[in-house]
């Protein structure tokens, strides 16, 4: 009997230790909650009743990120690579409203971020918002952040349409019939690594957002 026990136990340690490398060995990112709303194309006007283009030059795309460091620092490298990708000249500034309809413009928000540290494992999180305006329209963005927004895990998706609604208002009133704008949002967008991998989680995290851009400006 004692020997079956001992036998038991000297499996039971293997299997740990298997299990243990293996999520030591891996890594992920995936987002409890996520999702994108997009208002795409020009308004058909007609000039003689005062309507514009914007921005002033389309191939400069101004980006601010709201975030804790270090997830400012790897966001804005990651934002200014995709740009560049598109041929677009990237310029950081945190003062996004003194370029309004300058230029493109790219608003990042992270209000939450979360940090786990286990034995075998790391874990960063973050929720929030990228904000994508063809027209350049940083204020309508930095209005809504600044007036009250929610952010819940079940009120984030009201939250994101907030951003293209008020820019979409605020285009008409200034008419400016280029009105492409997109929003993309994560409750809790985490990324997990495993202490065997020589990833870091805060450029998974950034690599994720990043990717969102892309897939706007494709699609622009």
């Amino acid at each position: 009997m004692r020997r079956i026990l001992v036998v038991l136990g000297v499996v039971i340690l293997i299997v740990l230790s298997v299990l243990g490398v293996a999520t030591a060995s891996e890594s992920y990112v995936l987002s409890e909650y996520s999702g994108a709303v997009q208002h795409g194309g020009a308004t058909i006007v007609d000039k003689n009743y005062g309507w514009k283009s914007a921005p002033q030059n389309p191939n400069v795309v101004y980006i601010a990120v709201w975030a804790p460091e270090p997830y400012r620092d790897y966001i804005e490298k990651a934002l200014v690579n995709v740009s560049e990708m598109h041929g677009l000249t990237a310029v950081i500034d945190l003062n996004i409203t003194r370029h309004d309809l300058k230029g493109r413009v790219v608003l990042v928000y992270i209000p939450t971020v979360g940090r786990e540290d286990y034995l075998i494992s790391t874990e960063r999180s973050v929720s929030g918002v990228l904000y994508y305006s063809y027209a350049g329209d940083a204020k309508s963005a930095v209005d809504v952040i600044n007036n009250g927004t929610v952010w819940s895990e079940s009120e984030i998706d009201k939250t994101a349409q907030r951003f293209c609604h008020a820019s979409i208002v605020r285009m008409n009133e200034l008419r400016i019939a280029n009105q492409t704008c997109a929003v993309a949002y994560w409750w809790n967008l985490r990324a997990k690594v495993g202490k065997l991998r020589e990833e870091s989680p805060y450029e998974m995290i950034a690599r994720e957002i990043a990717s969102q851009l892309n897939q706007f400006l494709e699609s622009d």
